[in-house]
């Protein structure tokens, strides 16, 4: 017989056996495996420990207005689902109140980052002082420009790869 617990296939026998709902043949095959499974003697010995401290344990007494409460919420219809669709419409009249707030909040960062973004302007010159304007370039300065900027992208990429590598 496999073992329950390294084959998970036959949990349910382990759990039969173990609550002395297991009879029969499959019964005593497993008291022959428990025999020579240390583990699955183990599980055995504890779940019967915990069905003896389930059968000692006692719930507690019911009250005696439990009866009458209940066939109060039951005649007023203040379940779960009432009770929730109160809480729900609570909270979506608070978000009707402050709904302006987000879109105030909103308007003041569009302002503020606007005017940010103006004083930044305002203080970069167009070129610098020194710069000499280039009307146009010339087919060959173009090329190697494009040729440059390549070259540089072949380096960034190496770089970064040798960079991964050594992680």
């Amino acid at each position: 017989m496999k073992c329950p617990l390294e084959s998970q296939d036959n949990l349910e026998l382990l759990l039969d056996y173990g609550t002395a709902r297991c009879t029969g043949r499959e019964a005593a095959a497993f008291a022959q495996h428990l025999a020579t499974c240390s583990a699955c003697s183990r599980a055995i010995a504890e779940q019967q420990v915990v069905c003896g401290m389930l059968d000692e344990w006692e719930a507690p007494p019911v009250s005696a207005s439990f009866t009458r409460r209940l066939y109060q919420r039951i005649e007023h219809g203040s379940g779960w689902r009432a009770r929730l669709a109160e809480s729900l419409t609570g909270a979506v009249r608070v978000l009707f109140v402050w709904r302006g707030v987000p879109i105030a909040a909103a308007a003041c960062l569009i302002i503020t980052a606007g005017i940010l973004l103006d004083q930044r302007m305002a203080t970069v010159p167009s070129h610098p002082p020194n710069a000499q304007v280039v009307e146009a370039a010339q087919p060959d300065q173009v090329v190697h420009e494009l040729d440059d900027l390549e070259m540089l992208g072949n380096f960034d990429r190496s770089v970064r790869a040798d960079g991964n590598s050594k992680l």
